[in-house]
């Protein structure tokens, strides 16, 4: 899927997601979750780390919209 984010084009798929955070361990969760490879990540987390962003470069409903339009499903506390 390619997507711009802030400005700048990004691609991405859902097996580059599930591939990037294989051993990545998962942070607290505040509010939303999102089930990558078993496990409950913060989507910010996942896309920060996916993309080589900072937190600060995009907010959670970023994140959440563009782990959706992949197909993981993102669940709420």
């Amino acid at each position: 899927m390619r997507f711009i984010l802030k400005g700048k084009a990004y691609d991405l798929t859902k097996e580059k997601v599930e591939e990037k955070m294989q051993k990545v361990p998962p942070e607290v969760i505040r509010q939303y979750y999102v089930i990558v490879n078993g496990k409950k990540y913060p989507p910010k987390q996942v896309i920060s780390k996916v993309l080589g962003l900072g937190r600060v470069e995009f907010t959670t409903m970023d994140a959440v919209n563009i782990l959706r339009r992949l197909g993981f499903e993102i669940e709420q506390l």
